[in-house]
């Protein structure tokens, strides 16, 4: 702990970038929170992959496979919901209903699929209940890390980031390797297995801390849950703010319309087969994973630094894939791979480093709600450049989006270096440690 700054000496920011944490590694009870919450991602991996395969395998529609890819974006408009829930009565009332509700529908699903029901609608339904839950857990676990690892809470954050990375990778390979014994049936029976190595890491006791709000002393039953608190949090934090708008401009840029574009190119414009083509891809996970890496594993946390390398990467490969030479192509899928991911690398730590505990469940359902939003426009936007300009200048105007990002976080640069006052509730919360 650290006293109030003696006079004459320089005050520093909420989260100065000074503050050093230890290796989450080095904790016991993280490996193996680690560990069961990768266990999930993996199976979310698998379904993932599974599901629309199964689905053009079953319908042959690209329609009932866009429905059901549906749900999860749908699913986020929950999450500002979600946050209020995990600030007014803590993440523990999230997480295990959350897991418990993906594995009812994971069932319900299954049993219709052996029983060769394919409705849409009511596959949609099960999906959308999936997706629900998972979003529900997700935020549970995220808005509990402080409680739960305070001591390493923002590597610990961006830990738990890279090892979903990993698990995204891993989660296809398994698909391929597995497909011709246990099947799209058995897969997705794996996927429902998978939900309760989570659960077992709670009954071990590794879980958030329980949180209530006093019920007695002044000012009781005055405590204010609007989200307007935690849109507060993020609009006063220009530090925040510059992150918003790096995660805003790449959602747009560098989404899905983005890699649709870059698989389009591979093929049409390079003539590389579809296995190639995936090969691609999948260095570019590796490359993602690799720039989260360079950040969430480096022991002093310089987010504006990450932030303005790595989308200033981003930028610039964006236009060297306008490029018509291949040696630079393949160098830009690569090199902006790196810089999107130390992105969103530092966009996750920032949230657990730079947002009050109180506000950190209302202001994060927001952010994932905005940047969500702005990767829905990815798909939308990328095909009616490409269209009405061709693939080439399409690069640059994403280049262009890209940019604007950067330039935002250039411009908050005094941030980083101001006093920002911390969020005060309208009343304190007690926090109880879980019984051993």
């Amino acid at each position: 702990m650290t006293g109030p700054a003696s006079a004459g000496e320089k005050a520093q920011p909420t989260g100065s970038d000074d503050e050093l944490e230890p290796s989450p590694f080095r904790s016991r009870r993280f490996m193996v929170f680690a560990l069961g919450n990768t266990v999930n991602n993996i199976g979310e991996a698998v379904y993932a992959t599974a599901l629309p395969l199964l689905m053009y395998e079953l319908t042959g529609s690209l329609a009932v496979m866009t429905v059901l890819a549906g749900a999860v974006p749908v699913a986020l408009l929950l999450a500002p919901s979600l946050g209020v829930a995990a600030d007014r009565w803590g993440p523990r009332v999230l997480v295990v209903p959350g897991l418990l509700l993906q594995a009812a529908a994971a069932l319900a699903m299954n049993l219709l699929l052996r029983e060769g029901i394919h409705d849409t609608a009511l596959l949609f339904v099960c999906a959308l209940l999936l997706a629900a839950g998972g979003t529900a857990y997700r935020t549970g676990w995220m808005t509990g890390i402080p409680g739960m690892f305070p001591e390493c809470k923002v590597r610990a954050r961006g830990t738990l980031n890279s090892l979903f990375f990993a698990s995204t990778l891993i989660g296809p390979l398994i698909v391929t390797a597995t497909l011709p014994w246990l099947d799209y049936s058995g897969l997705l029976w794996f996927n429902l297995l998978t939900f309760f190595a989570p659960i077992g890491v709670w009954a071990m006791g590794i879980h958030p801390p329980a949180s209530r709000s006093r019920a007695g002393g002044p000012g009781a039953g005055s405590t204010s849950w609007k989200l307007t608190e935690g849109w507060r949090a993020i609009r006063d934090d220009r530090r925040i703010l510059a992150m918003l708008a790096a995660q805003i401009s790449l959602g747009i840029a560098c989404g899905a319309g983005l890699n649709t574009l870059i698989i389009y190119e591979l093929g049409h414009t390079w003539r590389l087969s579809a296995r190639e083509a995936a090969t691609a891809l999948t260095v570019m996970n590796v490359c993602m994973l690799a720039g989260n890496l360079l950040v969430a594993q480096r022991k002093r946390f310089r987010p504006r630094l990450s932030l303005v390398l790595g989308m200033t990467v981003r930028a610039v490969s964006l236009l060297l894939l306008a490029v018509p030479s291949w040696p630079l192509f393949l160098a830009a899928l690569a090199l902006g791979a790196v810089g999107q991911g130390a992105v969103l690398s530092t966009a996750v730590m920032m949230r657990v480093k730079f947002l009050p505990a109180t506000v950190l469940g209302r202001a994060s359902g927001l952010l994932w709600l905005l940047t969500g939003g702005a990767a829905l426009l990815s798909p939308v936007v990328t095909p009616l450049l490409s269209s009405a300009l061709g693939t080439r200048p399409a690069f640059l105007v994403l280049a262009a989006v890209s940019g604007a990002g950067l330039w935002y976080v250039h411009t908050a640069r005094s941030a980083w270096t101001t006093v920002v006052p911390p969020i005060e509730p309208a009343e304190k919360e007690v926090t109880d440690e879980p019984a051993a």
